[in-house]
């Protein structure tokens, strides 16, 4: 009886094949749900194969959470059926395109795209990672990350980076009003004197309560708010800070300056839309330049604008504007040497290579307090493969500036470009996060070691740290995009140790 059931239902799946040929695809589905129907309940192999042909067919008609629902039944009878978890991915990814971008369906969306992050894994580890499944991993990881990313991004709370890293944030201006002397003990000159102090925690309450008070320094205040917000990573609240000082300014041109400054900055950082946060921010920029011409601070700020961009020569011609107008500012010149380097470079220049590198010793004695120098002069050292001496430069910011990880950091993948020692430089990046526990830097250097090393689960666990430390949505997505991968990499590791769930059948009939 039980081949005889097999039989027809094999052969009623046969006519649905010849209907889904002919375009005929809901008369297939009723055929192939018969067959469903008729098949013996423990020839598992042959119903997850029906159960696929029905999601074929009702993926044709756009049905889409019906071919999901079919592909589920046809891994729950055969889950090593690669052309169901190849399908089913496909649908996941479909589903997600089909709810938008809205906040309200983030969730759902991240549901769909991890689930066919993970099915189209196990497929690839299975197959041998084909080019076409490359690819199309390529496409889930970006939506996936970027979903993730403006998800995160709302939820997260105030997280103010290391002290190192704000003293580093105030060392791209010359003329930050932060930097003016106060009168009186307010709550706006207690801020001046948290920051002075390091205690970095306190500035937004004592800002908030200047401008509470209504007192002399409110506009300060407000600036100085929104600058720690930008800091904190509270990005709408610190537009809509920033975006009120300029406002207030009136003729107060150094505050408007400055909160101008920050808020183009702050357009890139959020990533809302690269085309137009680039042209908002381009527009504050030009503003802040037309307002004060002289202002190095809107150069050197511009100039990272544009290489972060990749408009490299308008790059140039801010930050030797801004080095021209400020030669104290530190910052500003020696980023005009790295990118007069890259130039250089790039040219094949030879001769103009070892003029910058004569600067850059001239800086170095000029600016030696400037841990951006060693770390900039240690980049081209070890372009230029002198592993020595770029080493001897990250050690000697090391040494000026004991907390900053990110050099260690650097020493770390330079020792490893060397040795090759994959143990020995986690050990080094190890260090580095005892140093500074809000080195993302770090935390994603051992994402990526772990990667390679094939350990998944502190792959994800050093991604996972290193995420709700990042600036912007941009840096976050691509971090989620790598953890997601290794997750889905070590979910279908699990799974190919499973039992196969069609075993059952062999040796029957």
């Amino acid at each position: 009886m039980g081949d005889k059931s097999l039989d027809k239902a094999l052969d009623i799946k046969t006519k649905g094949n010849e209907l889904f040929k002919k375009n005929e695809f809901e008369q297939a589905i009723q055929l192939y749900t018969q067959a469903i129907e008729t098949c013996p309940p423990h020839r598992q192999v042959e119903i997850a194969v029906i159960y696929q042909n029905r999601a074929a067919a009702n993926e044709r008609l756009e049905n889409i959470s019906e071919g999901i629902l079919d592909c589920d039944q046809s891994v729950k009878s055969n889950n090593k059926y690669g052309k169901a978890l190849d399908r089913r991915s496909k649908l996941h990814k479909k589903a997600a395109a089909a709810l938008g971008d809205s906040d309200d369906v983030l969730e759902k969306k991240i549901e769909h795209l991890k689930q066919s992050m993970e099915d189209i894994s196990l497929v690839a580890q299975m197959d041998g990672y084909k080019q076409e499944q490359l690819i199309f991993v390529d496409e889930v990881l970006k939506e996936l990350g970027t979903s993730q990313a403006v998800l995160a991004s709302k939820r997260r709370s105030p997280t103010l980076p290391s002290s190192h890293t704000i003293i580093q944030y105030f060392t791209s201006f010359m003329d930050d009003p932060l930097f003016n002397p106060v009168d009186g003990d307010g709550p706006y000159s207690q801020a001046k004197k948290a920051y002075e102090s390091q205690n970095f925690s306190d500035i937004i309450q004592l800002c908030d309560k200047e401008i509470e008070s209504c007192g002399d320094y409110k506009l300060k205040a407000k600036l100085l708010k929104g600058t720690f917000l930008v800091l904190s990573k509270q990005l709408d609240e610190a537009l809509e800070v920033l975006s009120a000082v300029i406002e207030e300014a009136g003729e107060d041109v150094k505050i408007k300056v400055n909160a101008l400054v920050k808020r183009g900055a702050l357009y890139i950082q959020r990533c809302d839309d690269p085309s137009k946060d680039a042209q908002l921010s381009y527009a504050d920029f030009n503003i802040a330049a037309d307002l004060d011409p002289t202002s190095a601070d809107v150069l050197m700020n511009r100039g990272q604008i544009n290489l972060l961009l990749d408009n490299f020569q308008q790059a140039v011609d801010d930050l030797t504007k801004a080095a021209k107008l400020r030669p104290d500012f530190a910052l500003a010149n020696v980023q005009k040497l790295y990118t007069d380097f890259l130039a250089a470079k790039a040219a094949n220049d030879e001769n103009k290579i070892e003029e910058i590198k004569e600067s850059f010793q001239e800086a170095i004695t000029k600016y030696s307090s400037c841990v951006e120098c060693y770390a900039l002069y240690a980049k081209v050292l070890q372009e230029q493969m002198d592993f020595q001496g770029a080493d001897d430069m990250y050690k000697k910011g090391a040494e000026l500036n004991p907390d900053n990880a990110n050099l260690m950091v650097h020493r770390a993948l330079l020792a490893f470009q060397k040795s090759g020692d994959m143990n020995r430089t986690l050990g080094e990046l190890e260090k580095a996060i005892k140093v500074d526990d809000k080195c993302e830097f770090a935390y994603e250097t051992i994402g990526q070691i772990e990667i390679q090393l094939d350990n998944l689960d502190r792959a994800v666990e050093a991604f996972d740290k290193a995420i709700p430390l990042v600036n912007t949505k941009l840096e976050m997505a691509q971090l989620f995009g790598l953890r997601e991968s290794a997750w889905a990499k070590l979910s279908a590791k699990k799974k190919l140790t499973e039992l196969p769930s069609g075993m059952q059948d062999l040796g029957l009939d």
